[in-house]
């Protein structure tokens, strides 16, 4: 008999074939989601940084990059540790069905570092300028670029934004 879990696993899974399938056959929309990926890849929270340290007051900008800094020290041991303990399998590496479309940059799927680290710069941003609401959009639309492209399931999004959220948090509490 099939468990609750096991039925979700196996859903889960359909979802991502059919999602990478689409993207799989769609140039445009490929190359789309490729470029909204690459805002959640490492090397752009230093672009972030630089180009607040540019073209913000530097008191702003030196604040963001304090909290974003702080959370990402927090991120990466927690990331690494989540990762290496549940080392799920990447539905790409799981399916035969599902692509790769992007490299992953490590072997396991859960969480979506991508998904954690956009959300903590959005929500830092969106702290320090609380009109800017939509920036919301941006860590959901690369949730949806990650396991559309094959290398994450849709819950290794969402643990990966909630991640991001908690380690923000954790930073505003310290900053205090």
């Amino acid at each position: 008999m099939k468990t609750f879990i096991d039925t979700f696993k196996i859903n889960e899974l359909k979802i991502s074939q059919f999602f990478n399938k689409i993207v799989s056959k769609n140039y445009l929309l490929h190359h789309i989601l490729k470029f909204i990926t690459a805002a959640g890849e490492w090397w752009m929270y230093l672009i972030y940084a630089i180009f607040s340290l540019i073209f913000l007051n530097p008191i702003i900008a030196l604040y963001l990059i304090k909290i974003g800094a702080i959370a990402f020290c927090f991120h990466y041991p927690i990331y690494y540790v989540i990762k290496n303990s549940t080392k799920r399998r990447r539905p790409c590496d799981k399916s035969a069905n599902i692509i790769a479309l992007v490299k992953p940059p490590d072997k396991y799927s859960m969480p979506s570092g991508h998904s954690s680290g956009t959300t903590i710069i959005a929500l830092t941003l969106i702290h320090t300028f609380p009109n800017y609401n939509i920036l919301l959009v941006i860590p959901i639309l690369v949730a949806f670029s990650r396991f559309m492209l094959g290398v994450h399931y849709i819950t290794d999004t969402i643990v990966g934004m909630f991640l991001g959220y908690c380690c923000f948090n954790i930073s505003l509490y310290l900053i205090g």
